[in-house]
């Protein structure tokens, strides 16, 4: 049933794209544009291990025509996420560490409502250590870890130079030992240009304190 959803729910998605084909952008058309340099945050609300955490993010790319970003990041969970091992109460804290290189492709426009692309592969580690019931660590090490995030975000133009954007995703993780770090994530903030905010608090400044015009009567 649930499957069944999922399909009416893409295959809806893909008609009403369809109907609005021509607010959706070329690709490569985009490599051709104008370039400039972008940074940020890039954190999303995850589950790892059935917790509920947070991977925290910070980026650097290169984008073309504000359409299509290619990014390089760091990515990790500062908070270590706990797991019962095993019957015997062993805990095993975890702390994920990892570098990153993907791209977002804002592949659809329309008026204030946008569609991005998300795609991102990474290496790194899980730094982890093993606790008995009484909370003395017997084990630590590292495990290597891939993960691969893809998803579908949305964003909505609130002023010229904020956007509120949302998504949603799935995290795989190789090699085997680090599948149970396989998750969904999801996404929800605001992004503020701050190009953009100078550009509209300069515009503003220009303008006359008084732009009301009279017209001399006879």
């Amino acid at each position: 049933m649930l499957n069944l959803k999922v399909i009416s729910s893409l295959i809806a998605l893909v008609i009403f794209i369809k109907g609005y084909s021509q607010n959706i952008t070329n690709p490569f058309e985009t490599l051709k544009k104008k370039r400039e340099i972008v940074y940020g945050l890039d954190n999303r609300r995850t589950h790892i291990y059935q917790h509920h955490t947070v991977i925290y993010g910070l980026y650097t790319g290169i984008s073309f025509g504000k359409k299509l970003r290619f990014k390089i990041g760091i990515n990790g969970t500062p908070f270590e996420i706990e797991k019962f091992v095993d019957e015997n109460g062993i805990i095993k804290k975890n702390r994920l560490f990892f570098a990153s290189m993907g791209e977002e492709f804002d592949f659809y426009q329309y008026k204030k409502f946008g569609m991005i692309t998300y795609l991102q592969a990474g290496i790194g580690n899980n730094f982890y250590r093993q606790l008995n019931q009484n909370g003395i660590e017997v084990n630590k090490g590292k495990q290597l870890i891939i993960p691969i995030e893809t998803g579908l975000h949305f964003s909505y133009d609130l002023l010229t130079y904020l956007k509120l954007k949302t998504g949603f995703g799935w995290r795989f993780v190789t090699p085997n030992h680090s599948r149970e770090l396989s998750g969904y994530y999801v996404k929800l903030g605001l992004s503020f240009n701050l190009k953009k905010f100078n550009e509209t608090r300069a515009d503003k400044k220009q303008r006359p304190a008084n732009s009301t015009s009279y017209v001399k009567q006879k």
